[in-house]
């Protein structure tokens, strides 16, 4: 399956193949094939489509990655909502 692929070295993203989600039940990285090899990523993996693209062409290369890191983090104000400050 064809994917956008971003990394804090890619210099923007990448189109590469989504060979595997994870590489197994005990190593959660992603396996992915690039310029026909075979490699792990811990770097984001991206649908991709026209919108996602016409938005990460809007932004300069070398920020992409530090949009999409920020895009996909959860807010966290805390763990329980009964917690006592």
């Amino acid at each position: 399956m064809k994917i956008l692929h971003i990394t804090p070295n890619s210099n923007g993203y990448e189109e590469v193949n989504l060979l595997a989600n994870k590489y197994s039940h005990k190593n959660s990285m992603a396996v992915i094939e690039k310029n026909g090899k075979t490699l792990f990523t811990g770097g984001f993996i991206i649908n991709d489509t026209p919108e996602i693209r016409k938005v990460l062409d809007s932004i300069d290369k070398e920020k992409q990655y530090d949009f999409v890191k920020d895009f996909k983090q959860n807010p966290f104000v805390k763990f329980y909502y009964t917690d006592e400050d």
